[in-house]
């Protein structure tokens, strides 16, 4: 099926026109043939008429049939017939290669009879009768006259007009195809033009995002339909932007506003855990309380960080960060944080990028926090850089079980966590993947999931960074190799 409706309309329009012009071709072919024929049998019948009235010796009627045939435009002689009897039914004049299949004595004269005679009292060189009619079975329109001395056939082959119609017929059908591409053709170029408002909202779309929810498209000049379908969507747009503003400032002012108490609140129940008795019951339940907490706070804390990544004002405070530096840093921590895994790294040496770093050690604390919360037992971790034409890539790869299809595509989303009852067994509030990837955005990267099958997960984090390598080295000798750790 075609799913453009460009060329839908082209194809369409080419259709409807070919039958159209088919149905008018077909139909004009007969009127053109019928035109003719009717034309042949009124110009021989008149000439019938006119020469039944005259005597002539044979050698004058051959003339006289050389005659008809140059003034009918006929190039072969056996295309014409000529036919004459005197008074007493006898041949004078008859075409040399007249048909054996048609009989003169059969041809429908006028009057219905086989020679009209004399009628009583008529003066002599009464005016004559003369028909014109096709003859069944035969290719052949004849026109007869008849006089009180003699009668008169002409007749033309009928197979002359049927090839010169041939020949209109096939110059008609050779033009058509051209005919129907140019207007397939028009039509899709029209329809382009008209088009063109709704290319502009397309891109208009593409274009809205969180920064872009205040363009809009101007309607001046465009047709009423399109002018009235641009006012709609500009007004969807104002109306995403009103609610877009609105659940921002909620999550950015509950954030914030929570950020203090929930500070006050952790500052209270740690004073409080210190003065409780040791071991008591009582610190027991104030340490569980303080580690909802926290939790509350970490959640506050990402939530605010994507409020401002939703409204593009995410604060970055760029400087040179030794990238390869913080994954050797990062590798130190898995070892420290996991002894049960089997941590590895092949980290490029140099890399540097100019990134806030509290942000990035954020993005990889986080990749590194998942990659243990979500291991299998004695399972391992590897960290790995590649070198990008305009970055670099940092590959998180850790065993784990298999992480179906249909949650590939959500395990961005924000809250979105791998165990439908949300249990507390693996901490953690669905928010670090999705925080992450903003903050890489944010830094001109990117951040996906490049594989979730055969027992492992790899994300892919991508970021602009340059290799600050000693200028007196030569390359082409002692390349860079990634160390191993």
């Amino acid at each position: 099926m075609i799913h453009s409706f460009r060329l839908r309309l082209g194809l369409f329009s080419a259709l409807l026109c070919g039958l159209a012009l088919g149905a008018f071709g077909l139909g004009a072919w007969w009127l053109m043939r019928d035109m003719r024929i009717e034309r042949i049998d009124r110009e021989i019948r008149s000439q019938a008429e006119r020469e039944v009235a005259r005597t002539r010796s044979p050698a004058e009627w051959q003339r006289i049939e050389a005659r008809l045939a140059a003034d009918f435009g006929i190039r072969d002689g056996a295309d014409l017939l000529l036919l004459v009897q005197d008074g007493a039914g006898s041949v004078v004049y008859r075409t040399a290669r007249w048909p054996g299949g048609l009989d003169a004595t059969r041809l429908p004269w006028p009057a219905g009879r086989p020679f009209p005679p004399p009628q009583p009292g008529s003066p002599p060189g009464a005016r004559p009768v003369a028909i014109a009619s096709s003859v069944p079975g035969q290719p052949w329109h004849i026109g007869l006259a008849s006089s009180d001395h003699a009668r008169v056939a002409i007749a033309i082959d009928t197979r002359i007009i049927d090839a010169d119609m041939a020949n209109v017929r096939n110059a008609f059908a050779l033009s058509l195809p051209p005919v129907l591409a140019l207007i397939g053709l028009g039509a899709w170029a029209v329809s382009g033009r008209a088009l063109r408002p709704l290319e502009k909202l397309t891109a208009a779309s593409r274009r809205v995002t969180a920064e872009g929810l205040d363009r809009r498209i101007p309607a001046t000049g465009e047709d009423q339909e399109f002018a009235e379908l641009i006012e709609v969507f500009n007004g969807m747009l104002e109306r995403l932007a009103r609610s877009f503003t609105q659940a921002h400032r909620f999550s950015a002012d509950a954030a914030h506003e929570l950020k203090t108490p929930l500070a006050i609140l952790q500052g209270q129940l740690e004073r409080a855990i210190q003065l409780a008795e040791s071991g008591s019951a009582m610190q027991v339940e104030l340490t569980s309380i303080l580690d909802e907490v926290r939790r509350l706070s970490t959640i506050s804390r990402k939530l605010l960080l994507l409020s401002q990544a939703d409204a593009g004002r995410l604060n970055i405070h760029r400087e040179a960060i030794s990238l390869s530096l913080a994954l050797e840093e990062l590798i130190e921590d898995a070892r420290m944080l996991a002894p049960h895994l089997q941590v590895s790294g092949r980290i490029l040496p140099g890399l540097v990028m100019q990134a806030d770093g509290g942000l990035l050690r954020q993005i990889l604390h986080n990749l590194l926090s998942n990659a243990i919360k979500y291991n299998v037992e004695q399972g391992w971790i590897h960290i790995s850089t590649t070198t990008l034409p305009q970055g670099v890539e940092v590959i998180v790869a850790n065993s784990s079980a298999d992480i179906p299809a249909a949650e590939r595509d959500r395990i961005f989303e924000r809250f979105y966590r791998a165990d439908p009852a949300r249990s507390r067994n693996v901490e953690g509030v669905g928010l670090g993947l999705s925080v992450s990837r903003e903050i890489a955005r944010a830094h001109g990267g990117d951040l996906a999931l490049q594989s979730g099958g055969d027992g492992q997960v790899q994300f892919a984090l991508r970021l602009p960074a340059r290799m600050d390598l000693d200028p007196s080295v030569d390359r082409s000798i002692a390349p860079v190799r990634p160390q191993e750790y």
